[in-house]
């Protein structure tokens, strides 16, 4: 029986991986999942050689594998390539750290979000934050690391030397919290002349669920720019309260057909009757493309009232 690329010793497998020459298969890379010391310090080493290139294309690929396939842990991997000298690496390891969902390397995004020297480096690790600060104010982090994770993303927002964009990503990500400084800090942003920034500021409001946006939302559902209709959009399916729902059924003959799509997917969230005879109606005429969102939005919604009655 042939050996299969992940029977081979870790050794062959580096080896292969990090030669330029060499092709590099997806079976070659899954043959690092877990990789224990000894062959991680062998990794580094064979690291600092490897071109620019063959390096992002390592980490991007392991970033993929982790996308795809759950099991597959190349947490070590992603940890010390946090430390690369390149930026789109760096920016890589961020997001596979956050795909890898453990505790132990929230610390290493935070210290990207607060230490590293590329906006774009430091505008990945606040967004990686996200994910994150949802579990610690859904208690499922330790008090002291929800704290850590409020404070890194609260100090970027109160740094006034920080870029926008920065600002902006650590708004998304804190917004989850239910304190009185993230209130304040959406409502200013919504001012904002700025368009990026008022977007995010939308955006926040649905990810902070609270029904005292919805009167700003409504009135961004009206809005001239098809940006923050989408934005409002979608935060109204984040708070799921039916007050939104005759607003989002205009949405859904909209003009522009991410506002429709969108408009569509948070009636199914927010459900009730009239959302639910909306959909019913809207998959069954219309173009394809409508009508598939409504089917979509429709199961999603009956598959929440009752898991056993998918048939519409």
């Amino acid at each position: 029986m042939a050996e299969t690329e992940k029977e081979r010793p870790v050794s062959e497998v580096l080896d292969k991986v990090l030669r330029q020459e060499m092709d590099i298969s997806a079976s070659d890379l899954a043959g690092l999942t877990g990789i224990g010391a000894v062959d991680l310090g062998r990794l580094k080493d064979g690291w600092k050689k490897a071109a620019v290139e063959r390096r992002l294309r390592i980490i991007s690929s392991l970033v993929d594998l982790s996308e795809n396939d759950f099991s597959l842990d190349f947490s070590p991997i992603f940890n010390f390539a946090v430390g690369d000298p390149d930026e789109t690496i760096r920016i890589n390891a961020i997001e596979g750290l956050e795909l890898e969902d453990k505790q132990t390397y929230i610390e290493p995004i935070i210290k990207s979000l607060m230490t590293d020297e590329a906006e774009d480096v430091r505008a990945a690790a606040a967004d990686a934050l996200a994910k994150y600060a949802l579990m610690a104010e859904t208690d499922e982090l330790p008090e002291r690391v929800s704290e850590k994770i409020f404070s890194a993303l609260l100090s970027a927002l109160e740094n006034p030397r920080e870029s926008a964009k920065v600002r902006r990503r650590a708004l998304e990500s804190i917004s989850v919290f239910q304190q009185e400084p993230v209130d304040r800090y959406i409502e200013d942003y919504y001012y904002s002349e700025d368009p990026a920034i008022k977007a995010s500021a939308i955006y926040a409001m649905g990810r902070n669920c609270k029904t005292t946006w919805l009167n700003f939302l409504i009135d961004e559902m009206r809005s001239g720019s098809a940006e923050f209709r989408f934005e409002a959009a979608r935060a109204c399916g984040e708070i799921e309260d039916e007050v939104a729902v005759p607003y989002l059924i205009e949405l859904a003959k909209d003009s522009d057909q991410e506002v429709q799509e969108v408009a569509i997917s948070s009636l199914g969230k927010i459900g009730g009757d009239e959302a639910k005879g909306f959909l019913q109606k809207l998959s069954r005429q219309g173009e394809h493309r409508v009508r598939e969102a409504a089917a979509a939005a429709l199961t999603g919604l009956l598959a929440c009232e009752d898991p056993l009655s998918l048939n519409f």
